[in-house]
């Protein structure tokens, strides 16, 4: 690992505590990696504006994958450079698959989250804890019908997701739908969600296109991650981190194994690359 050039990280469950907190010893190894030359890049479902402010505005963060993957945005240039997002089409395939679903529905456009206002009411009871709760009241705006909302807009759409009261409800849509969404990219990074993308908005061909973008060799890159949106990711860096906490399937997809989020382990594994060099 003495020649990462590129580190991309997860948010929730990866770079955060659970209380969503950026610990004094991560922000440390981040910059000593940024000070080393190291491309520091968030790596989320989150949209560009919902990544934390203080990791946003940190210094060396030009590079931001967004939404999984639907979005690369240099934050220097304030533009995006990467897009791939659903279609009318993809749109109206989601809202089919999800009629029947006790779910709540939220959505990614245009860099904006968005919501219908009866879902809205009913937020809470389908946010998995208080913090969550919290972040999801701060980013969604209100629509009065969002498919009706979308469609009338024609504007194509980042993200698509459900989240669930039921967790064995969703286990069961979530089977229902990898089996009648083949063309759409199925993930989740929370216990109660699903995340629906564009086949090609996932965080591995997002990381593929920067390392290109920027010439650098796919066993100059590491990433980190613990959710099922981080498997792509973790197969395409040189090097891919499962957090301790993360699901068994992106620890099966990764190369080594990270302590969890709440010991740090981003911090202790990038301290270990910059010893290496």
């Amino acid at each position: 690992m003495n020649q990462i050039r590129l580190i991309a990280f997860d948010l929730d469950g990866t770079l955060l505590k659970d209380n969503k907190e950026l610990t004094p010893r991560t922000l440390d190894a981040l910059k000593k990696a940024s000070k080393a030359g190291i491309y520091l890049v968030p790596t989320t479902g989150r949209l560009y504006d919902g990544v934390p402010e203080e990791i946003r505005t940190l210094p060396f963060i030009r590079y931001v994958i967004g939404a999984n993957g639907a979005q690369v945005y240099d934050a220097w240039e304030k533009k995006t450079i990467r897009r791939a997002e659903m279609n009318r089409d993809e749109i109206l395939q989601f809202f089919h698959a999800a009629e029947h679903a006790s779910a709540i529905v939220g959505c990614y456009k245009g860099g904006k989250a968005y919501m219908g206002r009866e879902d809205m009411e009913k937020m809470e009871a389908y946010s998995p804890g208080q913090v969550l709760f919290r972040m999801m009241r701060r980013i969604y705006l209100p629509v009065e019908d969002l498919k009706t909302y979308l469609l009338e807009s024609g504007e194509t759409v980042q993200k698509l997701m459900l989240f669930f009261a039921d967790l064995e409800e969703r286990r069961q849509v979530l089977e229902e739908m990898k089996a009648s969404l083949l063309e759409l990219s199925l993930s989740s990074s929370a216990i109660n969600n699903i995340e629906v993308n564009a086949k090609e908005a996932n965080k591995g061909a997002a990381l593929r296109f920067l390392r290109e973008y920027l010439n650098i060799e796919r066993e100059a890159t590491a990433a980190f991650g613990d959710g099922s949106n981080d498997i792509t990711m973790l197969l395409e860096a040189g090097t891919g981190f499962a957090m301790e906490n993360a699901c068994l399937e992106a620890k099966e997809a990764a190369d080594r194994i990270a302590l969890s989020n709440e010991q740090e382990g981003v911090a202790h594994m990038i301290n270990e690359i910059l010893r290496g060099r």
